[in-house]
């Protein structure tokens, strides 16, 4: 018969996400998107042919989302450096953010690193007496630059 090859679809929810060295766990994570913006030309004389040509790229926000925790974690501690309010006392420290999607051994099969990551919006969910949700905290990262790996 030969040799038989195992395959498994990957699935969505089994992931890590690691800030620096710290693995922090997270319930989401969207914008792994990167784009090439066009420009559009029209060719010389033949208005009815369009050119698109490349301009630059553009980077989706990181958004990264869990259960708020009632202790703080490296993550938390990132953010709270990176956006204290009282007085804007903010200070911007970029990190390398890795995500990496696994296998049902927790091996990886992809890894997206983020490279100068840091917060800018940090989000929790709306207090509602009348539903009973988990507290969502929402953190959107800008970064310098998207690296993804096999």
């Amino acid at each position: 018969m030969g040799d038989t090859v195992e395959w498994s679809i990957p699935v969505i929810f089994h992931f890590s996400v690691k800030l620096g060295k710290s693995e922090i766990a997270f319930s989401e994570v969207s914008g792994l998107e990167t784009t090439i913006e066009t420009k559009e030309v029209r060719s010389g004389g033949d208005n009815s042919t369009v050119y698109h040509l490349p301009e630059k790229i553009k980077l989706s926000d990181l958004v990264l989302k869990r259960a708020i925790l009632k202790d703080s974690d490296p993550f938390f501690r990132w953010c709270m450096k990176n956006m204290n309010s009282s007085m804007n006392a903010f200070q911007v420290d970029p990190q390398p953010i890795e995500v990496t999607l696994l296998d049902e051994k927790s091996e990886p099969i992809a890894t997206w690193t983020f490279e100068g990551a840091y917060p800018f919006k940090w989000a929790f969910s709306t207090l509602d007496a009348m539903k009973a949700e988990v507290m969502i905290e929402t953190v959107s990262l800008k970064y310098r630059s998207i690296e993804r790996i096999l």
